[in-house]
């Protein structure tokens, strides 16, 4: 063995680029992870802020709602109603008792807020407050009691007077009974008219509502809230919370009740922030040590193999370390001389496919003379060969015969003079702009296949074509080949058509050169009708493999192609029967019982009716395809093949039917119906009429006449019966029939 030992420049290389592959993503990762982090937290900071704000601009508004609440209270006392009449009707009830009543109603009613100074009912047509300490004049009571400056009480009268849902006055000061207080107050009318004779005012007290706010917030929290209108402030509050300096982020809410905007700042918590990218940075630092181990280990790995292949290929290629000082070998260089070779081997094997796709293009060209039906496997094959046939282009097949003028045994004369005639196409082809594949049929038959996207010019054209050919070979290699033409088809199946009439024709000549005397015209063999040995050939697979669109396009192209020919009854009555014993043939060979088809294509045969004898060729292809396709399931086509049997030997039987086979092969009445169809491809009963008929017919022409006979013999129990189903599967009574066939 050679001692090879490899440097480590290439594991070197290999080391770092993992490194870097490795290193660099987790960079870019720790780094994009810590800036999302970060923004994470501080986002889901803010969403927490924002909602909390929200909350207490909730537990704000809902304050406000109680307070409208009130308005709905006091509007449906019944104290405030008779108030608000002008005439003093009711003042007779409004004893100290129910004074007292009223008192608490207002004083519950501003504790129960829990934000309100007071609340007093005005009635403003009268100048009178009723308030929790008594009922005043309203001079007297805003000069005395609550004194209010007098722009607050012009804003107060002047919103009164008007029809007022919730509204809150701007915030002032007030004295009551002498103390200061910071109030706003809220109007509401407790009739809904323009200058309502009856008024709720509720003064909210500014202290009140800072310990409110204090006590929901709680101890934590935002850093500051404060309620606002049009900008003015009306309550603030600050939590003066440690660590709440520098940037904070302020939510700004409007009320859903009042004019009212609150806005709650919080406290730009950085430390959060900051432990989330100490822990980013330990991550990252982790990770490039565990990347670093990493890419040393794919390294290894990698350069395992690698090195495994590096001595193979220093074996394969004979190459010995010695020569070098160090006792190394450059693995570059080594992969270099390495690929050289494999790419030298590989441009024999481009030229050995090459080979193989010329050889494929032969056997395709062969198969589209013996016919082309439509496959789309086969068309995509074409594609693949560089074959641009389609079925809109126009064909004509040439037919070059060597037989008569060389030697077929002397191969290297037939390639010279195959190269010759590839010359002469493309010589001959391009004064016509026509495309041609030229392939070899036989050893001493070549085929010049002619495709034009336009039609061709006639006959005349591709007689040209053969004339400068003739003339080409004869002066390049002194032979003078026979060169016959067939018909200018339409389509791929055209090109067989063609083919098989250039064949004809050079059959003839040649059966006309050694059979005719010289100075006699050859007398052409009787031709009876058109059915190509390759389309029978591809009948007969198809039919095999159950391919029925392929089968019934080669039985329609036949019948089309024999009627163009206009041929005698009798050659067409002779070609459909060779179709029936093709197809009876293949029946045997699939072990299916064909005795019954052949009882009765052979009626239809003797009544020589063409169209029937069609159809039942359709037919009987059709239920073969059907059979063939179901018979992929084993099972289901045994059960199938014992019931038809069944059938077969009981159908004289009059208690046969469906419920019969259910009951014999223990299945369900649908379940026989169905495996029955599959298998014969239709259905019961109409495969049992079928049997019985032929049998009646057999029959009838036995027994003269005798139809009520015939009717119990073939499973009817009366001839009733046995008269209606002869009438609608024959077109003719049973009678007439016997009749007939005397």
């Amino acid at each position: 063995m050679l001692a090879t030992r490899f440097g480590g420049g290439l594991f070197r290389k290999t080391f770092w680029s993992y490194t870097a592959i490795l290193i660099i993503p987790i960079l870019i990762f720790s780094a994009s992870n810590t800036v999302k982090t970060v923004a994470e937290a501080q986002n889901v900071m803010r969403q927490r802020h924002e909602e909390d704000a929200r909350k207490i601009a909730e537990g704000a508004d809902n304050k406000l709602k109680e307070l409208k609440r009130l308005g709905e209270v006091f509007g449906d006392e019944a104290w405030v109603k008779k108030l608000m009449l002008d005439a003093n009707v009711y003042d007779a009830e409004f004893d100290l008792l129910k004074l007292l009543d009223i008192r608490k109603d207002l004083q519950n009613a501003a504790a129960g807020s829990g934000i309100l100074s007071f609340g007093a009912v005005y009635y403003p047509s009268k100048e009178k407050v009723v308030s929790p300490w008594g009922v005043y004049d309203a001079g007297y009571f805003f000069s005395s009691v609550a004194a209010l400056d007098r722009g607050t009480r012009r804003s107060l009268d002047g919103a009164a007077a008007n029809y007022q849902i919730f509204k809150l006055l701007p915030q002032t000061s007030i004295r009551l009974w002498g103390e200061e207080r910071n109030v706003v107050p809220v109007l509401q009318s407790l009739e809904v008219v323009n200058n309502p004779r009856a008024v709720l005012l509720l003064f909210i007290d500014s202290s009140y509502m800072t310990s409110f706010i204090r006590q929901y917030v709680g101890g934590s929290g935002p850093s500051a809230v404060s309620v606002t209108e049009g900008g003015a402030p009306v309550v603030s509050y600050d939590s003066a919370l440690p660590g709440a300096s520098g940037k904070a982020d302020t939510f700004t809410l409007p009320s859903q009740v009042s004019e009212w905007a609150y806005v709650v700042s919080y406290p730009n918590e950085r430390l959060i922030v900051l432990s989330g990218m100490y822990a980013s940075l330990l991550a990252a630092i982790a990770s490039v040590v565990v990347g670093t181990l990493s890419a040393y280990a794919f390294a290894r790995i990698t350069y395992r193999p690698l090195g495994v292949l590096l001595h193979k290929l220093a074996h394969a290629a004979k190459v010995d370390a010695s020569a070098k000082s160090d006792g190394s070998l450059s693995e570059i260089r080594l992969i270099e001389s390495s690929i050289d070779r494999l790419l030298s081997e590989n441009e024999s094997l481009r030229h050995a496919l090459d080979d193989y796709k010329s050889a494929a293009r032969s056997s395709m060209l062969l198969r589209l003379l013996r016919g082309y039906f439509h496959d789309e496997r086969q068309a995509d094959r074409l594609k693949e060969l560089g074959l641009r046939y389609t079925d809109g282009m126009h064909y004509c097949t040439m037919l070059l015969d060597f037989q008569a003028v060389c030697d077929c045994s002397d191969a290297d004369r037939l390639r010279a003079i195959e190269v010759v005639a590839f010359m002469a196409a493309e010589h001959a082809t391009s004064r016509h702009r026509l495309d041609y594949q030229l392939f070899e049929v036989t050893n001493a038959e070549k085929a010049l296949l002619l495709s034009s996207r336009q039609p061709f010019d006639g006959e005349e054209t591709i007689r040209t074509v053969a004339e400068h050919m003739t003339e080409h070979i004869r002066q390049a290699s002194g032979v003078r080949p026979d060169i016959v033409w067939g018909t200018i088809e339409r389509g791929l199946l055209g090109i067989s058509k063609s083919y098989y009439a250039a064949a004809e024709k050079l059959h003839y000549k040649q059966f006309a050169k050694g059979q005719v005397q010289d100075g006699q015209e050859p007398t052409p063999a009787a031709v009876d009708y058109y059915y190509p040995t390759g389309w029978e050939v591809q009948l007969i697979n198809n039919l095999k493999i159950g391919n029925l669109d392929t089968w019934v396009q080669i039985v329609d192209e036949v019948r089309a192609e024999n009627e163009k020919r206009q041929l005698s009854e009798a050659s067409v009555v002779k070609l459909i029967a060779t179709l029936m014993e093709t197809t009876l043939r293949v029946l045997n060979e699939l072990n299916i019982d064909a005795e019954l088809y052949a009882r009765q294509f052979a009626g239809k045969y003797r009544e020589r009716d063409v169209e029937a004898m069609w159809g039942y060729v359709y037919e009987v292809g059709t239920l073969i395809c059907e059979r063939i396709r179901y018979a992929n399931t084993s099972t289901a086509m045994e059960l199938g093949g014992e019931l038809l049997q069944y059938v077969n030997r009981h159908y004289t039987s009059a208690d046969m039917s469906l419920k019969k086979l259910a009951e014999q092969f223990r299945m369900s009445v649908s379940n026989v119906s169905k495996t029955f169809k599959e298998v014969t491809g239709i259905n019961f009963y109409d495969y049992l009429c079928r049997l019985r008929m032929e049998r009646a017919k057999e029959l009838l022409r036995e027994s003269k006449g005798e139809v009520s006979r015939v009717a119990r013999l073939v499973g009817y129990e009366n001839a009733y019966s046995f008269r209606r189903a002869f009438v609608r599967y024959e077109g003719i009574k049973p009678d007439e029939y016997a009749q007939l066939s005397v």
